[in-house]
């Protein structure tokens, strides 16, 4: 899904205002059970349309954002990111479907402090939105301690406050539209409980791939690193790697690890010449780099650069 895209999904729903109504759900800690919160009228009103300029604030108003798939997430800033990967254990609950018969929350027998996250459903009867937000210990007031306020008899007598206040403020951590998942940032993934799980396989899956063109002598050390999730990350990314896309030949990539001054002299070959040998672990960062072609040079200056985050260009002929 490109930027575009995905305004336009958002445009289109949100411009029905008259039409749409809101529901808003509570994923429990530990059990990810779902309960519908049965918000009354007058107030759902106002949790819609907060969440409504949240979209307008966070994503269509901010012409210069990114949008960039999870799997080759980078450093850029101002970026948000399309889930292009299984989803995590600890986030599945978000795929499940939402409907009238999940159970209510009910105050006498379940606790705002068990509220790990909501899921704010808005969307008229043909479409739909949902967004995910995590709730920071902030929000549920009365949770630890307790609170004062002022008595209804006297408002110059303070009394103790007894219940917990659920707080709801405008941001969210990710959205879900036309099928896709997009995340607001990193953050949230990473902190998912089976997210470096997810990652650990897609790397495994690359690996394969890189196996496939039969560059390396052997895999087996850059399958031994994937217990590193950083390292992991990069593997991933590099699945659709342009080096491997565009089919360059085996030949031209041993000549580029002899030439590029980063390279040079920092991988083994077999002795026809013909594979590549990660005899080090910097050996195989490097490698993934390269893979991921990070390796730039400017046709200016002809200086040598080393880039995680790029975009591709794509020329444009105007006809005369």
């Amino acid at each position: 899904m490109t930027r575009q895209e995905l305004i336009d999904l958002l445009d289109g729903l949100l411009e029905q205002d008259h039409r749409l109504s809101t529901v808003v759900y509570a994923v429990i800690k530990n059990t990810y059970e779902i309960k519908k919160l049965a918000i009354i009228a007058n107030a759902i009103d106002d949790v819609q349309a907060i969440f409504c300029d949240s979209i307008n604030h966070l994503i269509i108003d901010k012409e210069d954002q990114g949008l960039i798939n999870v799997s080759t997430a980078d450093d850029r800033s101002n970026t948000i990111f399309e889930y292009d990967l299984e989803l995590p254990a600890g986030l599945a609950f978000f795929g499940n479907q939402l409907n009238d018969q999940l159970p209510i929350f009910d105050s006498r027998t379940d606790d705002f402090s068990d509220i790990e996250y909501l899921i704010i459903e808005i969307g008229t009867a043909e479409n739909q939105l949902k967004l995910l937000k995590k709730l920071s210990p902030i929000e549920v007031f009365g949770k630890g301690g307790f609170s004062l306020w002022p008595t209804r008899e006297n408002a110059q007598r303070i009394e103790k406050f007894e219940d917990k206040v659920l707080r709801i403020s405008p941001s969210f951590n990710a959205l879900y539209i036309n099928d896709t998942y997009i995340f607001m940032n990193m953050t949230l993934l990473e902190k998912s409980h089976g997210f470096h799980d997810v990652i650990i396989r897609e790397a495994t899956s690359s690996i394969e791939r890189i196996g496939q063109i039969e560059l390396l002598e052997t895999s087996e050390g850059l399958i031994d690193m994937l217990k590193n999730i950083s390292f992991a990350r990069r593997v991933v990314k590099v699945r659709n790697s342009p080096v491997l896309t565009r089919k360059i030949s085996n030949e031209k990539i041993i000549e580029f690890t002899r030439r590029h001054p980063s390279l040079i002299n920092k991988m083994k070959y077999s002795e026809d010449g013909t594979k590549l040998i990660l005899h080090t672990n910097i050996a195989k960062e490097l490698f993934i780099k390269m893979l991921d072609d990070a390796y730039l040079i400017s046709e200016l200056t002809e200086q040598n650069y080393e880039s995680k985050a790029k975009d591709a260009v794509t020329i444009l002929l105007v006809e005369e």
